[in-house]
């Protein structure tokens, strides 16, 4: 099967990762030159892009498309929010877009992305126009005030007039009128499902408080979906980077028909459900309730007992236990901004034992949502299972980076599409002991992927750096927590590391031999 995939931008969590799991699914991934992707500093080649796009669909023939619309209508995600086109021209690449039908010689399924465009509490624009330097924490406060007043909320009095005096009405007029821009490109993707280009669309709400502009939006864009009757193929709900996965997750399941794994999702604690999500305006067990709706799959609940096995003992394939490893009373970060309080160091001891019990208890194999800070994994967690390698070898999917969203979403989706992988060697699709050996090979490169990102990197080697994105410094520091991992993997692939945005937020683990 082959799948074209459009992403989000040209980082490896939206460009690299994605390709892995298609693998891992055993299906082919067609996708554009990294080199036309929207990058930090500068957005996508459009024209370009449509232009590979379109050649595929008449070249490859591909059974299917996930399209990260952000891409093809604004050049990626930061150029949405950036970008000073007018809505005319993002208009217009839509049309274009939907023109698609005409160049397909078959039916196809096509899986959409947009965002809901975000709104930070900081003064960092790096990702952002550049008065968000100077007013980015004032347009937060000011946002989330409009959003309260529509509401019906009562402020405080003076509160909204003091904003307005501290941010120049120009700016103010500018951030209202990029999301009206953007929100009705939102609104026109959403009525396009009418025309039935779109089988299952996204709007992804990226970076969020509690109130704001962009959760007005989501709310509206909820509403309009359930008025036109598609609760079953619009979702929308706290995500970003991840989404790809989930969409392409939900897509693969979708060609086996009635068949598909249940989740038995178990909180570690139980009370981290009610936990506030940080980044995302909502408590933890939202997040990973949306999340699962959005995966195509469900949850149940389902006693060690109840596990059917096979003859050598395995258990129930299509049940697969999902663990959220989450905070007690607040989730932490591993970033600290200037005049927030550090959350980079909780004692997570009596949630470790309980999370290594319930692995150990799982009867099959176990998604594993490192859920206690945001941006890392929690290290007193991947100490301990690095020291069990009997633990290891029954997770799955692992994963513990930037929100509880991206987090879960894509442990969720690295899972079922090495669930499918594995389902679809053991029918003999193709060959199957050769396919059986891609997608074990996929599935190990996703979970050394993630240890040594979330774990050995974001928790461990990044804050020594200083922010200086320096290679000799990465590869001197990583090297002995790589060794770790890919010893208590089995797993030792000659890997590449790189800083794709050139700044020490993420950095690249390339696989050498593709």
């Amino acid at each position: 099967m082959k799948v074209l995939l459009i992403p989000l931008d040209d980082r490896p969590v939206t460009y690299g990762y994605p390709q892995l799991l298609a693998r891992a699914a055993g299906w082919e991934a067609i996708v554009p030159p990294r080199s036309v992707m929207g990058s930090l500093a500068r957005g996508a080649q459009i024209e370009e892009l449509f232009a590979f796009a379109e050649g595929a669909i008449g070249r490859h023939e591909p059974d299917a498309a996930v399209l990260c619309l952000d891409s093809l209508i604004y050049g990626g995600l930061i150029t949405s929010r950036r970008s000073a086109e007018p809505g005319k021209t993002f208009a217009a690449r839509f049309e274009r877009l939907k023109k698609w039908k005409d160049l397909m010689g078959k039916k196809i399924s096509i899986y959409a992305q947009s965002s809901i465009m975000r709104i930070s509490d900081n003064y960092d624009n790096t990702e952002e126009k550049e008065y968000w330097s100077r007013f980015g924490r004032e347009l937060f406060e000011w946002s989330g005030c409009l959003h309260r007043l529509a509401s019906g909320e009562k402020l405080t009095p003076g509160l909204l007039e003091s904003l307005e005096r501290r941010i120049p009405s120009d700016i103010r007029q500018d951030y209202l009128d990029t999301r009206f821009r953007n929100f009705t490109i939102n609104m026109s993707i959403l009525k396009s499902m009418d025309d039935g280009f779109f089988d299952h669309l996204v709007f992804s709400q990226d970076d969020s408080g509690a109130w704001g502009l962009n959760v007005g939006e989501k709310d509206r864009l909820k509403s309009v979906s359930e008025q036109m009757g598609l609760t079953n193929k619009v979702n929308v709900y706290a995500g970003a980077d991840e989404v790809m996965c989930t969409l392409m997750a939900r897509l693969i399941l979708n060609t086996d028909g009635d068949t598909r794994p249940a989740l038995n999702l178990q909180y570690s604690p139980e009370a981290s459900s009610t936990v506030a999500s940080r980044y995302e305006g909502q408590e933890i067990g939202a997040t990973i309730d949306a999340q699962i709706k959005a995966s195509g799959v469900s949850t149940t609940v389902i006693s060690t007992t109840d596990f059917d096995t096979t003859s050598d003992g395995t258990a129930n394939k299509n049940v697969i236990t999902m663990i959220a490893h989450g905070p007690h009373e607040r989730q932490g970060d591993h970033i600290t901004l200037p005049g927030l309080p550090d959350l980079s160091h909780i004692d997570t001891s009596r949630t470790v034992s309980g999370t290594i019990k319930l692995i150990e208890e799982a009867p099959g194999l176990v998604i594993l949502c490192d859920i206690v800070y945001a941006n890392g994994s929690d290290p007193m967690l991947i100490e301990e299972l690095i020291k069990r390698p009997d633990l290891l070898k029954k997770v799955c999917s692992y994963a513990g980076w930037n929100t509880t969203g991206n987090t879960v979403g894509s442990a969720i989706a690295t899972a079922l599409c090495t669930w499918h992988g594995n389902n679809a060697s053991a029918r003999g699709v193709g060959n199957g002991a050769a396919m059986q050996k891609i997608v074990t090979d996929s599935q190990k490169r996703c979970l050394f992927t993630r240890l040594v990102d979330d774990w050995a990197y974001q928790t461990k080697v990044r804050k020594d750096l200083q922010g200086e994105p320096s290679m000799q410094v990465l590869a001197e520091l990583i090297s002995p927590y790589i060794k770790r991992v890919s010893a208590a993997l089995s797993f030792e692939p000659s890997v590449r590391l790189s800083f794709p945005w050139r700044r020490t937020f993420e950095i690249e683990i390339g696989f050498e031999g593709g």
